[in-house]
């Protein structure tokens, strides 16, 4: 019902040709921050399922359907645990679907921005907010390492098995206590990699210029000024919908 594993898609960065990884990363951002942020406008049903639903012109320019498959069966335990903690605090079923529909929503969002977007790009969007180069740098490397991290761990379970090594035996401790096997060479090899990084940069005299220059010019196409122009009107709308809703309806669950 979980897989860890899956949960780590969401930061993977793998870009392929598509129309949404063509878009200019200050527009992909501009997606990204004004669909994270719609659902937790408010708590209504209609809303979160407005925002689910506005997200499917998205899904099918970055073509991510199989990545937010993935993400979300990672996280269907989370979601399930969700609901059940909602509706035993608020006894209100439409309140309890609607956090779900957000989280879902975020997921969504998450997984069409990491799908379409390297971290190359991130970093030259940080840098255009004016974030300082080490905080930038240390994102971008986090981003980079997260699924290679993930990736040494299927290799140690692997290998580990080929041996006939079971790490889901046995009760919680006992599997908490076999995880020993696995950590250790995983943080050997974390060490290792980030030794190799330090290297790098020493030999590429990084930050050793103060003012830095882009190899890449990014430009605004036509199809960047319709998806700004259509993250525009979902908000718009959305702000509307907000104002007509009935006063206890936006002010949940602060009125149960």
């Amino acid at each position: 019902m979980i897989d860890p594993l899956g949960m780590v898609e969401i930061f993977r960065t793998q870009v392929g040709e598509t129309p949404y990884s063509r878009l200019n990363p200050v527009t992909k951002f501009v997606l990204f921050t004004a669909f994270v942020a719609l659902p937790l406008l408010s708590p209504s049903l209609i809303i979160q399922l407005f925002s689910l639903v506005s997200q499917i012109p998205l899904i099918i320019l970055s073509r991510s359907s199989r990545r937010i498959k993935r993400s979300l069966k990672a996280s269907l335990l989370f979601i399930l645990v969700l609901i059940l903690l909602n509706y035993l605090t608020t006894h209100n079923l439409d309140f309890s679907l609607a956090m779900v529909l957000r989280l879902i929503s975020m997921i969504i969002a998450s997984a069409i921005f990491m799908s379409g977007t390297s971290p190359a790009e991130i970093g030259d969007l940080l840098m255009k907010l004016r974030v300082p180069l080490q905080i930038t740098f240390s994102f971008v490397i986090a981003l980079r390492f997260i699924p290679v991290l993930a990736d040494d761990v299927v290799m140690i379970v692997t290998s580990q098995a080929s041996r006939g090594y079971e790490v889901e035996k046995g009760n919680f401790l006992e599997r908490v206590r076999r995880l020993v096997p696995i950590l250790i060479p995983m943080i050997i090899i974390a060490i290792r990699r980030g030794h190799q990084l330090a290297e790098a940069l020493e030999t590429k005299a990084f930050s050793a210029l103060e003012k830095r220059t882009s190899y890449v010019v990014y430009e605004y196409g036509w199809l960047d000024w319709v998806m700004i122009l259509y993250t525009v009107i979902i908000v718009t709308i959305s702000s509307v919908g907000i104002l007509a809703l009935p006063l206890p309806v936006q002010l949940l669950p602060f009125c149960l």
